[in-house]
């Protein structure tokens, strides 16, 4: 495939994307209008899908930022990509900004009013104090994209530039940062739906499960784009290999952290606590758990234990395409019950919203991915394999 095939594949890409966006944000629309409890659930999870492959982008960065290795020159502007989308997904926030009353029980006077517990939490728990720590959150996302795309190798000749040790400590440092950024996210856009309930593991699972997502994402576009230069120069059976890894790692990170808040839970038997996995073991919910349990874990922890799913191209992006369906059921799963306990509920309006934000979504993605060279070109680690690959 040639360089302006690969960029045409990516304009057209843009461009359906563009029309899937704008003919599910006209559907939406509609939906919004009726701000029924349905459409409300199904664009926060939506959102957060989407926030999450953003996010998970920016992660997979500061992670080559932060280790370095040559699995990153495969995937890093894919990577980039996927984090200019940020703009974008602050902007889809605004419905949820605009309809917190429909969505958090919290935010009724009457319920707080009559609930002693919640009085407590109403110096965290309050409209206006919610809405400015989620522009707080967007700002320091956003920063942080600025800063790490800023310091992306790209025209330092020298391998030993200050770019590249800038490029480790903002990145080290935006680790952490995101690590508390997205707790607090989480636990005021997600677990306040259930505002009597708490875990303080809670942030730290989408933590790995964002990661994954962004992870995903790379193989996918990398497998995709494996045929064209450069990335045929970088893209082999080791970088594929290192990847899988890569996706190992997380996944059993997302498992890890998940076993151990149910276990800790559990064996607590709190009544407060206990009561998050109550609603998720009954009314069809407990269905969703099992998927999670064989399907987001088992059956990808064992494939990619094999050497050769992981160096194949086909297989490991099909895994990583499963993965990132997994992720819409984590997501799914982690929310609805929230606003709807007593029985499963799946909106149509969940894959009208998917398509509208996702639309809009990979049109920014295909269209800043065709719009930036495809490898950093003075990036200290393509210079090395290119010194291999002439004394191979």
């Amino acid at each position: 495939m040639s360089i302006t095939t690969r960029d045409t594949r990516l304009r057209q890409a843009s461009l359906i994307s563009l029309a899937v966006g704008i003919a599910g944000a006209v559907v939406c629309a509609a939906g919004y209008g009726e701000g029924s409890k349905e459409f409300l659930g199904a664009y926060l999870v939506a959102f957060l899908f989407w926030l999450g492959m953003t996010l998970g982008s920016l992660v997979v960065c500061m992670l080559h930022g932060v280790t370095g290795g040559g699995w990153g020159l495969a995937v890093r502007r894919i990577a980039e990509a996927g984090y200019s989308a940020m703009p974008l997904v602050a902007l889809a926030f605004v419905p949820i900004a605009m309809n917190v009353h429909g969505l958090y029980p919290w935010a009724d006077p009457s319920v707080m009013s009559g609930d002693e517990d919640l009085q407590k939490k109403a110096l965290w728990l309050n409209v206006e104090g919610w809405q400015a720590r989620a522009v707080v959150y967007f700002a320091v996302w956003l920063v942080l994209a600025l800063l790490v795309n800023m310091l992306s190798p790209n025209e330092d000749k020298e391998p030993e530039s200050p770019r590249n040790l800038w490029k480790q400590r903002v990145s080290g440092a935006g680790l952490i940062i995101y690590g508390f950024s997205i707790t607090l996210a989480t636990v005021d856009w997600v677990m306040s739906l259930e505002p009597h309930w708490f875990s303080s593991i809670y942030g730290v699972i989408y933590f790995g499960g964002q990661t994954m997502a962004g992870l995903a994402l790379c193989v996918i576009v990398m497998s995709w784009l494996q045929d064209c230069p450069p990335f045929d120069r970088v893209v082999n059976d080791t970088r594929r290999h290192d990847l899988g890894n890569l996706l190992l790692t997380s996944v059993m990170f997302w498992a890890y952290c998940s076993f151990m808040q149910y276990l800790i839970i559990w064996s607590g038997d709190l009544p407060e606590e206990i009561v998050w996995y109550q609603r998720r073991s009954v009314g069809g919910y407990e269905n969703v758990v099992l998927i999670l349990m064989l399907l987001h874990f088992a059956v990808p922890f064992a494939l990619l234990l094999s050497r050769d799913v992981k160096r194949s191209r086909v297989a490991l992006a099909w895994l990583a395409a499963w993965l990132l369906l997994m992720r819409l059921v984590d997501t799914y799963w982690l929310a609805m019950p929230g606003l709807f306990p007593e029985d499963f509920t799946l909106p149509w309006q969940l894959p009208v919203a998917l398509a509208a934000l996702g639309g809009f979504w990979l049109a920014i993605f295909f269209w800043r991915l065709a719009a930036r060279a495809d490898l950093p070109i003075y990036d200290p680690e393509l210079l090395e394999h290119a010194h291999e690959r002439a004394h191979a």
